[in-house]
């Protein structure tokens, strides 16, 4: 007689660990670590442990998958010498490592970092993009964690962080959040006073914009570092300075 039932879809071999503060999921067989995978951008990478090469995938299970198949072959079994999960070293230490220098990165990540300040967070690591894991540090209770900057900056105009209270567990309770925040930033000034000038008006952050333009075209590393530090650095008017950027985006803001 014959029968509908399908077989069993049988059982993968690999498990898929809880994400860890960088955003990266550990993947395991009979327990034993094979590499790591993570979401960038809405593509899921794969790294073999040991190796510093990655894969691209649709979806975390392919991925997964995919490092299980290429340790059970031997193409690329872990060594001794274990690569580093750890991100390189970003051009300056505010635009992550896999964000391109771009000028639409740049003006992304100065309005992302600007209104960071007025939220009273501390980024840890450099700008990933809207809608990546950003670990980050409450400045007004000291936790630790990812946040998403499309979370952050509010939606449809209404720039109100979503959610509305800072995290989940947070010390100081809701109702004081909001007067904790103004106490730490207080009022900021408009115009930088750094002994190494960001800036803070529509001409020079254009200016800025086209000469690291120019020296990421011309390969030019360190005239490019000096650009971003000043357009991306810290420094008591970041606000003003992102919004100077804010502006200069529209109508299409976005990133």
């Amino acid at each position: 007689m014959a029968t509908n039932d399908a077989p069993d879809t049988p059982k993968p071999r690999y498990s898929i660990g809880d994400r860890a503060t960088d955003g990266r999921y550990p993947v395991t067989v009979d327990g034993k670590l094979i590499g790591h995978i993570h979401r960038w951008h809405g593509d899921w990478h794969a790294r073999v442990l040991g190796q510093t090469e990655e894969t691209q995938h649709p979806d975390r299970d392919t991925a997964a998958a995919h490092l299980d198949t290429v340790t059970q072959s031997g193409a690329a079994l872990p060594g001794t010498e274990q690569a580093s999960d750890e991100a390189p070293a970003g051009i300056v230490p505010w635009l992550h490592p896999r964000m391109a220098p771009t000028r639409r990165n740049i003006l992304s990540a100065g309005i992302c970092l600007g209104r960071l300040d007025e939220l009273a967070w501390r980024p840890k690591h450099g700008y990933p993009g809207s809608d990546n894991p950003f670990e980050m540090e409450d400045l007004i209770c000291g936790w630790v964690g990812n946040r998403w900057w499309s979370h952050l900056r509010g939606r449809n105009g209404d720039p109100t962080p979503r959610p509305a209270w800072r995290h989940e567990g947070c010390t100081v309770p809701f109702e004081e959040q909001a007067a904790r925040v103004a106490e730490l930033v207080g009022k900021r000034p408009t115009r930088c006073p750094c002994e190494i000038t960001h800036p803070t008006d529509r001409e020079a952050v254009i200016s800025l914009l086209d000469e690291a333009d120019r020296a990421r075209k011309a390969g030019d590393t360190e005239a490019l570092r000096g650009h971003l530090t000043r357009l991306l650095g810290p420094c008591p008017a970041a606000p003003t300075r992102a919004a100077v950027m804010r502006d200069i985006v529209k109508p299409s803001q976005k990133g």
